[in-house]
């Protein structure tokens, strides 16, 4: 699949994406958000903004470690942030709406 509007590399996106299925539910879903969806910018971190269905806090930290691990190995030494909703949790933050409005949702 293609993302013209992203400032990475079909390959970065591809390891993104399959990361995270391998260690997500195949009902969560996964955008990336921030300067990366700005073509007008240059460089910036990599934001991604994670809605799991995982409810138990100590799996959801434990699927974030794996997938980060596994995709700094896969995509070298990058500035990469996590940001995690647990869709069971009633606990809301307004950035969860922003990447959603503004990002571009890969799974």
């Amino acid at each position: 699949m293609s993302y013209p509007s992203i400032r990475i590399n079909p390959s970065e996106i591809e390891s993104i994406v399959s990361l995270f299925k391998m260690f997500f539910d195949g009902k969560d879903h996964l955008w990336i958000f921030g300067s990366r969806v700005d073509l007008k910018k240059k460089g910036g971190d990599i934001d991604l903004y994670i809605e799991t269905h995982i409810s138990d806090v100590q799996e959801v930290n434990k699927a974030k470690i794996d997938f980060l691990a596994k995709l700094y190995h896969a995509i070298g030494d990058q500035k990469i942030d996590v940001i995690i909703n647990r869709v069971s949790h009633p606990f809301s933050m307004p950035i969860y709406d922003l990447a959603k409005q503004e990002g571009v949702q890969l799974v």
